[in-house]
């Protein structure tokens, strides 16, 4: 096995610790919700959370991609509850596992109790069809009701884009009214909507952070921060401390010097849905010198970023910085669809390769690696024109094929091999 020479002091984060806490304490919110008094919404996915913090709600994640990840023969007796009921490998991946779980009867199981939780509404910022037929399979076999506020796939800031996003949201807040028999506090609103914003900025500095040589931090450590926003607590105002105070940490990394990878030689960008059961994935490379740095999929999942008209990624200013007040209902929800239409690479499709080649070249990548998730059309759209794009552009790139949630579709041996031929021209 090749021997990883230590070129870069490393030290592990001190703000996994916070993270940990904090993660406890928000699940702990979670499973007491009805203790507490507080509705419950099925929900997480992309933002626009602010708007069930107006109602006190809390979250009930529609993605049980953590605990139900780390035992293999569970994750695969999900995926085979879904497919016996009709839901084949053709469906969103996470539609499968979360499905499972509720035939099965785990989904939504309170550590340490025979009960499950059973959310008043479903409620997301949509970003693609099989989000939408999740979750109208969740309500369906839930028995409670579903609202939704879509992200069409559009070019930036036109006029009756925003138009349409308020409609919806003002709908939105007008149905979760009669759902959980409260009003909603626009006090409330305005300052979840000032924390997604917050959070969000900072994941994106974070992202930033990355274009340093050596980079701070793994992509595993960035995707570890992910998780508050997959789990719809970015509106949370712990939350956006949190993502400042580990923006602090790793930008005075980057002024140290301090490496995430003490052997990074060859800095790569890895695109497309990871895994999410394996753990190697990611540190496979290391033992070439190899460190993944970049992934257009989890920054734009978790930061904010524009592409600007030479190609560069950069981060927006604030609306309270640019004279777009928070005030009151309207001018919050304004907010929103300036933080979600224009700044959300997912919502643009087509622009998805470029975006991808300004990545790299911003990054400073040497080579790229490319899931072809089976499980997630949607991101995986035009996934194989980047692929091309970045042969054109002299950028080396390879691909692998998997399924992000079920372990017969992946094969870790021919991922391993192919990181072993991809990685021998650095040598």
């Amino acid at each position: 096995m090749p021997v990883t020479d230590v070129l870069y002091p490393t030290r592990p984060m001190d703000c996994f610790s916070k993270m940990k806490e904090l993660r406890r304490k928000v699940a702990w919110d979670t499973w007491n919700s009805r203790e507490n008094g507080r509705p419950l919404a099925l929900s997480g996915e992309v933002g626009a959370t602010a708007i069930l913090g107006a109602f006190d709600a809390e979250i009930l994640p529609s993605m049980p991609t953590g605990r139900e990840m780390r035992d293999l023969d569970w994750v695969v007796k999900l995926n085979e509850a879904a497919e016996t009921k009709g839901y084949g490998r053709d469906c969103c991946a996470t539609l499968r596992i979360a499905l499972g779980a509720h035939f099965l009867g785990t989904f939504g199981l309170i550590p340490g109790k025979e009960e499950r939780l059973k959310p008043d509404v479903v409620f997301s910022l949509a970003l693609c069809q099989g989000q939408m037929k999740a979750h109208q399979s969740y309500a369906d076999h839930m028995g409670i009701p579903t609202t939704h506020i879509e992200l069409p796939y559009s070019h930036p800031r036109p006029a009756e884009l925003t138009d349409y996003f308020l409609a919806q949201s003002h709908d939105a807040i007008e149905h979760l009214e009669k759902v959980f028999g409260r009003p909603c506090d626009d006090e409330k609103l305005i300052e979840g909507v000032r924390n997604e914003w917050r959070s969000r900025l900072a994941m994106a500095r974070i992202a930033e952070a990355q274009k340093a040589v050596p980079a701070p931090l793994k992509l595993k450590n960035f995707i570890s921060f992910v998780v508050f926003e997959w789990r719809g607590w970015n509106h949370r105002a712990e939350v956006a401390d949190f993502y400042e105070m580990a923006q602090a940490e790793v930008e005075e990394r980057v002024r140290e010097g301090i490496a995430g990878f003490g052997g990074e030689k060859v800095r790569l960008l890895h695109e497309g849905v990871l895994p999410w059961f394996s753990n190697q994935v990611l540190r496979y490379p290391e033992k070439y010198g190899g460190t993944y740095v970049a992934s257009w999929t989890h920054f734009t999942n978790s930061g904010a970023f524009y592409q600007d008209e030479e190609g560069h990624w950069r981060v927006p200013s604030p609306p309270w910085e640019r004279g777009l007040e928070l005030k009151d209902r309207d001018s919050a929800l304004r907010c929103l669809a300036d933080l979600y239409l224009p700044n959300l690479m997912n919502n643009f499709v087509m622009e998805r390769p470029d975006h991808r080649l300004g990545l790299a070249r911003d990054w400073n990548v040497d080579g790229a690696v490319y899931a072809l998730d089976r499980g997630c059309i949607g991101m995986a759209t035009v996934l194989l024109e980047s692929v091309i794009l970045f042969k054109d552009a002299g950028i080396p790139v390879i691909n692998y094929e998997m399924c992000c949630t079920n372990p017969a579709d992946f094969d870790e041996g021919y991922y391993q091999t192919s990181i072993d031929a991809f990685m021998d021209r650095w040598r």
